[in-house]
């Protein structure tokens, strides 16, 4: 653990100075260091952030600190993210947030104690933890709006302008924005009702700890959102056959409808090429070369496009 008044970094810096923010820590005493590596690919795990615990001077770390990137600063809502956090700790679903300063894009948090970790994939498979995350995600969902209304169709755009021509894009990436357009008007035309949702089910934002508890983590996503997507991005995520996703719609709504579920595989080829681009934008300014954004974008470009090119696919939209 590093003492506070001697930061070697500007990232270093940039803590210190966030943490002399928070009134609940002691700057005196506080030590801190790095939290957890970033890993693109393929967990794409704390690329968005850096984070470091917080101790008091020679005890063992009480807080966690989350520094938002600034070259990602333009894609979050520090506010919302905030009230998220909040109402979700609430909820119990999260750790206790103790503190937003927007000045350093930073959040303070109760540091999860011993025998926490972040989830895999494999870990969310199993019928009782996937069960217990969409029970907490409906839970979120029937709160009151956050007020931050999004669409991945709009996030698509805004990362398409970002880009711009400073990166090579894939031969088929205007096919693929194509598809986009297609898939937001079925979806618009069938209607869209807006929920709070934590935004960014990637298991690398679940927190599984002692005695089979779960939390939530990292909240820039947070938002009002059509929960089919959220949902069509789990399945997506979680596993490889339609046999295998329709469950978790079962469990979501209750019963299965071939419709519902047709909408959350477009929200699916959605997601994926929005964080395809994503993964560009953060090759495009990130100053680490040493995190694969590349090998992560050209995941989720693959499946989008194997999704999209599907015989079914068009199809599914003419249901919605």
């Amino acid at each position: 653990m590093k003492a506070l008044g001697s930061p070697e970094t500007s990232l270093e810096a940039r803590a210190e100075q966030a943490l002399a923010a928070f009134s609940v820590v002691n700057t005196g005493a506080a030590t801190y260091e790095p939290a957890m590596p970033a890993v693109a690919s393929p967990s794409y795990h704390a690329v968005e952030s850096r984070t470091f615990a917080v101790a008091p001077a020679g005890a063992e770390a009480t807080h966690f600190l989350r520094l938002g990137l600034e070259e990602v600063a333009d894609l979050a809502d520090g506010e919302t993210a905030f009230a998220a956090a909040r109402r979700l700790h609430a909820l119990g679903f999260s750790p206790e947030v103790m503190g937003h300063d927007p000045g350093t894009g930073s959040m303070l948090f109760a540091r999860l104690g011993e025998g926490w970790r972040a989830a895999r994939i494999d870990d969310l498979i199993p019928e009782a933890r996937v069960t217990r995350l969409i029970a907490m995600q409906k839970a979120i969902g029937q709160g009151e709006p956050f007020g931050r209304p999004w669409s991945v169709f709009d996030g698509v755009a805004q990362l398409r302008q970002i880009l711009g021509d400073d990166v090579d894009l894939p031969d088929d990436v205007d096919w693929m924005l194509a598809w986009m357009a297609s898939i937001r008007e079925a979806i618009e035309a069938s209607g869209v009702d807006l929920k709070p949702a934590h935004g960014d089910p990637h298991s690398s934002n679940v927190m599984l700890g002692p005695d089979g508890a779960m939390q939530l983590v990292d909240f820039d996503m947070a938002g009002d959102v059509d929960p089919y997507y959220q949902l069509g991005a789990q399945m997506n995520e979680l596993y490889q056959f339609d046999s295998q996703m329709k469950p978790l719609l079962e469990m979501h709504d209750g019963a299965f409808s071939e419709r519902a579920f047709n909408r959350c595989r477009a929200y699916a080829a959605a997601d994926d090429l929005y964080w395809a681009l994503r993964s560009l934008v953060l090759e495009l300014r990130s100053p680490r070369r040493g995190v694969e954004f590349l090998k992560y974008a050209g995941w989720r470009f693959l499946r989008c496009r194997m999704l999209l090119g599907h015989p079914d696919f068009e199809g599914r939209l003419r249901t919605l």
